[in-house]
This record gives C-alpha cells, structure tokens and sequence, in this order.
C-alpha cells in the first residue's frame, strides 16, 4: 500500500469536506425546485353562475379562473368553458380546447355546430367530433349542480380537471 504524505491527506479530506458540505446544501435546494412536480392537485368546486341563465338547447360562454397548478404556483389562468343545457334536463360542460393541435373553438350557431378555425375540426352540441382532423370528442370539464343557500338558484360548478371517463 502507497504511503499518502500528511499534506495530500489533508488536502484530499479538505476536498471530501467541502464536497459533502455542497451535497448538503443542495438537497433542500433542489427539493424547493421540484417539490411542485410531486405534489398532489387540490381538487376545488369553482362557482359558474347560476344554470337558470343558461339557455337550453343553446351553448353558452363562461369564463372561469382556474387555479393554476402546474409546476411553479401562478395566481389562476381565465379558462373559456362552454355550458350546454339539454331539453331532457342534461348539462355538459366542455372545454374549447380542440383534440387535434389544441386551437380554441368557437360555437358556429348557424352551423349549428363548434368550429376549429385552424384545420377545419367541426364537432357536434355534445362535443363529439364529427368532421375534419380531431381525433376525440372535445373534453369536458367535471361539474356538478348545487343549491345555493343564500340565493335559494341552483349554481353550476365545476371542478379544476377534465372528466378522464369521457
């Protein structure tokens, strides 16, 4: 075995030191950094308005502040939602998002039909593609009808993710 001198023992531990001094220091910095890309989606109700303004038959807009939660904290992001109430008293709540390059969509009332202006993407009042190049129906928001204690209205809200069972 090689005699290591008292200098380069000392200069070899100096170096492990301050190498495991780095190492300390930067496991709390990079669990700050990544700690927003583990942590669990807060599910939260956020109010519409009240369903009774809601035309039937008719899609209508909404804006709705969607917190936003992905990756590093940003305030909310203005979401456009699309409410469609049905004659048989059926509620779906989609989003403009298109299936094909995500443009946004628009309601064609004398198509009668929701329009992608960026390829031509046509999608029917209950979001199901039915023409041009998008591969699935138009996502749809989680939502749910309540009763208002103050105002005695029923209030539509919707949840901060897409319905996965549609």
């Amino acid at each position: 075995m090689r005699d290591v001198s008292r200098r380069q023992f000392l200069i070899r531990m100096t170096g492990l030191g301050a190498g495991a001094i780095g190492v300390m220091l930067s496991i709390p910095a990079l669990g700050f950094l990544l700690s927003p890309l583990f942590a669990q989606k807060r599910i939260a109700w956020l109010t519409v308005g009240a369903i009774d303004q809601v035309p039937v038959g008719t899609p209508t807009v909404r804006y709705v502040d969607m917190p936003n939660e992905q990756g590093w904290p940003v305030p909310s992001e203005r979401r456009v939602v699309y409410i469609v109430r049905k004659s048989d008293g059926t509620t779906r709540v989609l989003s403009n998002i298109c299936s094909h390059m995500q443009c946004d969509v628009h309601w064609e009332p004398r198509l009668g039909q929701f329009l992608c202006p960026c390829h031509g993407g046509l999608y029917d009042i209950d979001g199901v593609n039915i023409g041009g190049p998008p591969p699935a129906p138009l996502p749809q928001w989680v939502h749910r009808i309540t009763l208002d204690p103050v105002t005695g209205q029923h209030v539509l809200e919707v949840q901060n993710q897409l319905d996965e069972r549609v």
